[in-house]
C-alpha cells in the first residue's frame, strides 16, 4: 500500500482553498471539490482571522487530500489506525486510505477513497481534521486537556482528567450565559505572547446528558470515531459562539469531582502546575516536555481548584465569581 500511496499522492491537486487554522494559514488542496466541501465545514470559522492578521503566524503549511475510487471494508464505518513512527509525523491508515502529516516538512500528504470521504462525520474528525491538527500541534500550539469559558474577553481555563465533567460543565455555563471557546481541548501558544486557541462550534456530552438537560431529551447520540456514543450541541445556534476563536486573558481552574457542594478554592502556580503535570492522559502525553513551562506561564497569576458534583447548574454561582475577580484583576493591571 505505502509503493501505492506514493504513486497516487503525487496526483494533481488543482482546487485549494488557505484558512488560518489556529492561527497558521494552511493550504488545503485536493482533486475534487466535494472533498473541500467538508474542510470548509470542519475549519470555514478560522476566516473570522482574516480580519486580525496580527495574530497570524508567518509559517505557511499545506495539506494535500488526493480522492480516488475505493473501498472501505465491511464495516459501517472504516477502521482508523495511527501511528507514530518518528517524533513528528503521524501516519493514519484506513483499510482503502492512508495520509501522512509530517512536521519535518510542513504538510499533510493522504490520499483518501470517496467512499470514507461521503462518510463525512467520520472523515471529518478521524482523518481531516486529526491530520491537521497532527501537523499544527508542532508548532507552538500545543493541545492541553482542557476546556475554556468565556465573557467579556476573559477565559476560564477548565483542566481536568477524561470523566471530571468539562463538556458537561460548558454546557451548564452555555445555558448560562457564557461563550462557549472548546469543550475538551486547548491549544496553547507561548511566542511571542500567551494565547489560548480553542476549536469552536460544537460540545460533545455523553449520551445520558438528558438526564441532567431535559431539553436534550430525544437528542441521538452519535458515534464518534474515537468510539465514543456523544449527543452534539451547536454553540452557535445557541447564541454561545465566541466572536474570534482566540483569548489572551485566561486563568486556569481545575477540575476535581466531589459528593458534596461546589466550591472554588484559590491555589498557586506551583500547585496547580504540579496537579497538572502529575498524570498526563494519553495522547496529551506526547507534549509533555512542553506542557509543564507552559502551564507555568499561564498559571503564574494563580488561579483556582474547583470541586464539582451534583448538578452542574449549581456551579455556575462559583464559576461567576471567578470571572469577578479576573475581571477586577483586569481592571487593576490596566489602571496600576
Amino acid at each position: 500500500m505505502i509503493e501505492r500511496f506514493r504513486q497516487l499522492v503525487t496526483a494533481p491537486t488543482p482546487q485549494r482553498v488557505e484558512l488560518p487554522v489556529l492561527g497558521i494559514p494552511v493550504s488545503f488542496e485536493s482533486n475534487d471539490g466535494r472533498l473541500l466541501e467538508v474542510v470548509d465545514e470542519a475549519f470555514g470559522v478560522w476566516r473570522v482571522l482574516e480580519r486580525t492578521p496580527h495574530v497570524l503566524s508567518s509559517r505557511r503549511l499545506r495539506a494535500r487530500f488526493v480522492m480516488r475510487d475505493g473501498d472501505e471494508g465491511p464495516g459501517a464505518h472504516a477502521s482508523l489506525g495511527y501511528e507514530m513512527p518518528v517524533r513528528g509525523r503521524v501516519v493514519l491508515r484506513t483499510p482503502g486510505s492512508m495520509g501522512v502529516a509530517d512536521a519535518t516538512v510542513g504538510e499533510v500528504n493522504a490520499v483518501v477513497t470517496r467512499t470514507l470521504v461521503a462518510d463525512r462525520a467520520h472523515f471529518r474528525y478521524g482523518v481531516l481534521e486529526a491530520l491537521t491538527l497532527a501537523l499544527l500541534t508542532r508548532f507552538d500550539r500545543m493541545p492541553f486537556h482542557a476546556a475554556a469559558i468565556v465573557r467579556d474577553g476573559l477565559a476560564l481555563v477548565l483542566a481536568g482528567p477524561t470523566g471530571v465533567g468539562k463538556s458537561t460543565l460548558s454546557y451548564a455555563a452555555l445555558r448560562a450565559g457564557f461563550q462557549v471557546l472548546t469543550d475538551d481541548a486547548v491549544y496553547l501558544q507561548t511566542d511571542p505572547v500567551i494565547r489560548i486557541w480553542g476549536f469552536p462550534g460544537h460540545i460533545h456530552l455523553p449520551a445520558d446528558a438528558s438526564h441532567r438537560f431535559p431539553e436534550l431529551a430525544g437528542a441521538a447520540p452519535a458515534l464518534r470515531a474515537n468510539g465514543k456514543e456523544k449527543i452534539s450541541v451547536d454553540v452557535g445556534v445557541r447564541g454561545g459562539m465566541v466572536e474570534r476563536p482566540l483569548v489572551e486573558d485566561a486563568a486556569l481552574c481545575v477540575l476535581r469531582r466531589t459528593d458534596g457542594r461546589p466550591a472554588g478554592h484559590a491555589s498557586s502556580a506551583a500547585e496547580i502546575e504540579a496537579l497538572l503535570t502529575s498524570r498526563i492522559e494519553p495522547g496529551f502525553d506526547l507534549f509533555a516536555d512542553a506542557i509543564g513551562p507552559a502551564v507555568s506561564r499561564l498559571a503564574r497569576r494563580g488561579g483556582w481548584i474547583l470541586d464539582v458534583g451534583g448538578d452542574p447548574s449549581d456551579v455556575m454561582d462559583v464559576i461567576r465569581g471567578m470571572f469577578a475577580d479576573l475581571g477586577r484583576a483586569r481592571h487593576r493591571r490596566q489602571f496600576s
